[in-house]
């Protein structure tokens, strides 16, 4: 905790005194960064008053839907665009709600009802709440959106029995996917900006196969004979990832089944969501726990569990990721504080060094230095003793986010003729035996540093 004459607390969304000097910058695309060990900024969605979230979809503008408590003992469906939460409502009669999918027109799939997804199909379209309607049942529900505006998900068809049938809705009509026999139930859960979608449906017997509907509406069967499987995501590279038999994550593509489970982690893990860089969300169940891990998996790196890419000494407990943009950006929810909150997780790009404060030694001045700066750019130093993710002010959280949590202005100070900056400032003894994070912000351009980790002699 290096204290200069003055410091001032972050309060807010943090730093007051940085937002006077920033400015909005237009995102630009970028894939996963792994510059290691700590990748992502984790960014807490707030609920609409209630105890609970989930944050179930994100386009490529950084704009996420899902669930959140509104303080009525319901989810409703929100928007969340870089830090403002907004309450997207319920179709009449409606209680509850919950989007499941957003695309870059900010257009949102997902269900109004009493029991979610056994409810109302629903689409919120330019501030109107629109009902999908049913396949002659008394239920539906919107699972993927794509950026023509073309829904699907599930309908019921037969009350008597329950069945339900995977449908496509465009342009205020829904239409029935086909399945394996007209009898058979299915599902669709998403669907491309080239008119696929992919789901899973059941055959004359046994369990259910993950299958993609064509944009002539033909089923593919994507399953391997006499196993099961189901599909959730699909990109425009016609990849899918869902899971199979053995309930392991799986990657489709060109008729090949990739299994993408470690198995040094879980027997059981499923995918959600693939981007068009063929980067994969989902979650795995630990081997020793139980309990839920979000995963993000590459073929460069194989599978990943989130909450270790994530800065130290975090509150968050990262279960499920549900979502990805071609950012690299992961949606999803767990608990934070205790508490079940929806995330986004921006990866970070530092372009700034900062290294460890020097001499690391508690009751001491000690000084930290920032480096890679142009000559006369004012440099702000943060800290904290959590990590976890904080939106820069008048940044897009599409750019960067700082990888701290609660984050503290420590001072400031100028790049010289060599492109450094310093800041020196005495550590109180009572940090003697913590372990302290710092990084380093230009909030005029939204740029970073590298986080460090420091343990105070």
């Amino acid at each position: 905790m290096i204290r200069p004459v003055m410091q001032k607390r972050c309060t807010g969304i943090i730093l007051y005194l940085l937002a006077i000097t920033s400015t909005m910058l237009v995102p630009t695309r970028r894939a996963l960064a792994w510059q290691g060990p700590y990748d992502y900024a984790v960014i807490e969605i707030d609920t609409l008053g209630g105890f609970i979230g989930e944050g179930r979809g994100i386009n490529e503008l950084g704009q996420v839907t899902g669930g959140a408590g509104a303080g009525t003992g319901w989810l409703h469906a929100f928007t969340w665009s870089n830090g403002t939460l907004a309450d997207m409502g319920t179709l009449d009669p409606y209680p509850g709600s919950k989007g499941q999918a957003i695309n870059n027109l900010g257009w949102i799939a997902g269900g109004s009802g009493e029991y979610i997804p056994v409810d109302m199909a629903t689409l919120w379209k330019d501030g109107e709440i629109i009902s999908l309607g049913t396949l002659g049942g008394e239920w539906s529900h919107a699972y993927g959106i794509n950026d023509s505006g073309q829904v699907v998900g599930k309908a019921q068809y037969d009350p008597e029995s329950g069945k339900r049938h995977a449908f496509i809705w465009s342009d205020g009509v829904m239409t029935e996917l086909q399945g394996f026999v007209y009898d058979s139930s299915s599902e669709a859960w998403d669907i491309n900006n080239l008119g696929e979608a992919v789901g899973f449906a059941w055959p004359d017997s046994g369990s259910q196969h993950a299958v993609m509907w064509t944009v002539a509406g033909e089923l593919v069967d994507l399953t391997a004979q006499n196993q099961t499987g189901e599909a959730y995501g699909i990109n425009d590279l016609s990849e899918v990832v869902g899971f199979n038999e053995r309930s392991w994550a799986t990657l489709w593509r060109n008729g090949q089944q990739i299994n993408i489970n470690d198995g040094s982690l879980s027997s059981y893990s499923r995918a959600y969501a693939i981007n068009n860089a063929t980067e994969v969300v989902g979650y795995y169940i630990h081997w020793l726990t139980d309990d839920p891990r979000a995963f993000v998996w590459t073929e460069e790196t194989g599978l990943k569990t989130l909450e270790d890419l994530v800065a130290p000494q975090s509150r968050w407990e990262l279960a499920y990721a549900i979502d990805i943009n071609d950012f690299g950006m992961i949606v999803g929810f767990g608990m934070h504080a205790d508490l079940q909150r929806a995330f986004v997780a921006t990866p970070v790009i530092p372009t700034i060094q900062l290294t460890n404060a020097h001499p690391g030694v508690a009751g001491q001045v000690n000084g930290i230095r920032a480096s890679g700066l142009q000559p006369g750019t004012k440099v702000y130093f943060c800290w904290s003793g959590q990590g976890g993710g904080t939106l820069i002010p008048g940044c897009d959280v599409t750019v960067n986010a700082l990888q701290l949590e609660n984050p503290t202005v420590a001072g400031s100070a100028i790049a010289d003729a060599n492109g450094r900056a310093t800041l020196k400032g005495n550590v109180p003894s009572s940090v003697s035996g913590k372990t302290l994070l710092f990084q380093a912000v230009i909030p005029s351009s939204c740029e970073i540093s590298n986080l460090v980790v420091q343990t105070f002699e």
